[in-house]
C-alpha cells in the first residue's frame, strides 16, 4: 500500500501555482531538513550545555564586566521577578564581589573550556543545518571569539539596550529588540560556521531567529515570574534550576529549528535571485 504523503498531494495540488508551489517545496525541504539534524536531541543538547556550561560563565562576566549588578539582577530585571521570587534568585546566584574574591585565572580558564562545549554544540546544529563539514578541534578559534562576544552583549550591550528600552514606547521596544537580536543572530553563524557561508545567506536564519527570540523574551515576562515561584515553592532553590533548564531547552528548539529552516531559505537564495531574468524573459516573450 502507498504511504500517504500529504506534502507530496500539496505539491500536485498547487503545481499550477508558481509561488504556493514553492512555498510548499520549501517547507517539505524546511521538515526534511529538521529530521535530518535530529532537531529533538540537538534542542535539549543546547538547552543543558546552556545552563552547564554558559550560565557559570556569565555568571562571571557579570561579575567582572563593568555596568552590570550580577547575573542575578539581569535575570531579575529581564524576567521581571519580584518579591520572594527575586529574594530567592539572589541567594542561588554569587553576588559580583563574592565572584570576583573566589575566581582564579584557573578557574576561569578551565570555566571558558567547559563553555566550549555549548559552542560545539551549537556550531554543529549551523554545520549539520547547512551540511557543511564538522571543524572538530579547529573550530575552536571561532568558538573562544563567539563566547567573548556572546558575554560582552549579555551583560554591556544589553544594559545599554534596557536603557533604551525604559526611553521608548512598545513599537519601538519591539524594534530595538528585533533588530539587536538580528544582528547577533546574522554575526553567531557567521562566526561559529568560520565565514564558510556568505553572511547574506544568514539573513533568513537571523531574521527567523530574532522574532522567534523576541517572542520568547516577551513570553518569558509573562511565563517565567509564575514558573520560578511555583518551582522553588515545590523543589527550593533547585527550583529555579529546573525553570531555568526548561527555559533554556525552549530556547535551543528556538535556535535549532530557526537554523535548519533559515538553512533550506538562504540555500534558495540562488533560485530567488534568478526569478526575475527569468520572469522578464517569459514577459519580453
Amino acid at each position: 500500500m502507498a504511504r500517504f504523503d500529504p506534502l507530496a498531494q500539496l505539491r500536485h495540488a498547487t503545481r499550477d501555482h508558481a509561488r504556493l508551489s514553492r512555498a510548499v517545496e520549501l517547507t517539505g525541504a524546511s521538515l526534511e531538513r529538521l529530521v535530518e539534524i535530529q532537531f529533538v536531541d540537538r534542542s535539549i543538547a543546547l538547552g543543558s550545555l546552556a545552563f552547564t556550561a554558559l550560565v557559570p560563565l556569565l555568571v562571571i562576566a557579570a561579575a567582572f564586566l563593568p555596568g552590570t549588578d550580577g547575573l542575578a539582577s539581569e535575570l531579575i530585571k529581564r524576567f521581571h521577578l519580584r518579591g520572594a521570587t527575586a529574594d530567592l534568585v539572589r541567594e542561588v546566584f554569587a553576588q559580583p564581589d563574592a565572584v570576583r574574591q573566589s575566581i582564579s585565572w584557573l578557574g576561569a580558564l578551565l570555566l571558558v573550556g567547559a563553555s566550549l562545549s555549548f559552542t560545539r554544540g551549537l556550531q554543529r546544529v549551523y554545520e549539520r543545518a547547512w551540511r557543511l563539514e564538522a571543524r572538530g578541534f579547529a573550530g575552536t578559534r571561532a568558538g573562544l571569539i563567539w563566547i567573548g562576544g556572546i558575554a560582552v552583549w549579555s551583560t554591556v550591550f544589553a544594559a545599554a539596550r534596557d536603557s533604551l528600552l525604559d526611553l521608548t514606547g512598545p513599537l519601538a521596544s519591539l524594534t530595538i529588540l528585533l533588530a539587536g537580536d538580528a544582528v547577533l543572530w546574522l554575526w553567531s553563524p557567521w562566526i561559529l560556521l568560520d565565514r564558510r557561508v556568505e553572511w547574506h545567506r544568514l539573513v533568513p536564519s537571523a531574521l527567523l531567529t530574532a522574532v522567534a527570540m523576541t517572542a520568547i523574551s516577551v513570553g518569558s515576562i509573562v511565563y517565567m515570574p509564575e514558573a520560578i515561584g511555583r518551582a522553588a515553592t515545590h523543589y527550593g532553590p533547585i527550583g529555579i534550576a529546573i525553570a531555568l533548564v526548561s527555559w533554556l531547552v525552549g530556547v535551543g528548539f528556538a535556535l535549532t529549528c530557526c537554523a535548519a529552516v533559515g538553512a533550506v531559505l538562504g540555500g534558495a537564495m540562488d533560485e530567488w535571485e534568478a526569478e526575475p531574468a527569468v520572469d522578464d524573459k517569459v514577459s519580453r516573450s
